[in-house]
């Protein structure tokens, strides 16, 4: 069973007649595979992650045969029973910089917070896995980030 599987995604922004900025992408991912889309810039890359993610807004249109996550009808899901798998299972690194994080918060702040919300984790437990990630990845220094700018988070 695939872990991502995507029949016929179609993504256009306008009426039926705009140019289709995605058409007819089919795609399957098994789980423990890794796949890089790679593409000259506007081939529609980040387009094709943010349908999957529900993240395409008016004018934009998108429509699929099927678009399955983990067995989840993605096409179907709305709120909070998106918010609970996008963010948590499903995420995607955005290109541009200035829109992944905020640069008023620090990285360990921001994975904080996404702890917070998708695994329930508060106060040192969520800075322990914090700092357990940034280690991972080999962030010099991780413990003393953390503690750059002392924060807590509401409800912590």
């Amino acid at each position: 069973m695939s872990l991502l599987d995507i029949k016929n995604l179609g993504v256009r922004f306008g009426d039926a007649n705009a140019v289709p900025v995605v058409d007819g992408l089919d795609l399957s991912v098994n789980k423990g595979e890794v796949l890089a889309i790679v593409g000259e810039s506007g081939s529609g890359k980040s387009v094709t992650m943010m349908a999957l993610m529900g993240l395409i807004d008016a004018p934009g249109k998108v429509t699929a045969d099927s678009m399955q996550f983990d067995g989840t009808d993605m096409l179907r899901l709305k709120g909070k029973q998106r918010r609970h798998i996008v963010g948590k299972d499903l995420a995607m690194v955005f290109q541009d910089p200035m829109t992944a994080l905020n640069p008023s918060y620090t990285v360990g702040f921001q994975i904080e917070e996404v702890l917070h919300q998708h695994m329930a984790l508060k106060g040192r437990a969520a800075r322990q896995r914090a700092l357990e990630l940034l280690e991972r990845v080999e962030i010099p220094g991780a413990a003393s980030r953390l503690d750059a700018y002392p924060h807590q988070l509401s409800g912590a």
